[in-house]
């Protein structure tokens, strides 16, 4: 009896090892772009831009505006009226993935 459990735990044993293979690896989780995820903690809350679901009300609604990259930089780098300088608070690749992130994802 035991010689014949002994190739039906085993196959049990690699099959089990098989499938739990890819498990928490999050090999398959979508993350977001920096873009996103810098924009979602340093813009959402002043400005409005649908591709992040955001609705801030204090600075311009970005997808009216559809400024160019150049300025977007500018404006983040440097600030602009109510609009704050984030050259302190973020690197210039920050800024730059913010900017791109932006200026492609306009709402159409």
């Amino acid at each position: 009896m035991t010689r014949r459990l002994v190739p039906i735990l085993a196959v049990l044993t690699i099959a089990t090892g098989m499938l739990g293979a890819g498990v928490g690896s999050g090999a398959s989780v979508a993350k977001d772009p920096p873009g996103k995820t810098l924009f979602m903690s340093n813009c959402a809350g002043c400005h409005t831009l649908a591709a992040a679901k955001a609705k801030g009300t204090v600075g311009p609604n970005l997808d009216k505006k559809k400024t160019k990259l150049a300025i977007v930089v500018a404006r983040v780098t440097n600030g602009k009226g109510a609009m704050p300088s984030f050259k302190g608070r973020l690197k210039t690749t920050q800024i730059t993935q913010i900017a791109k992130w932006v200026t492609a994802n306009y709402k159409k």
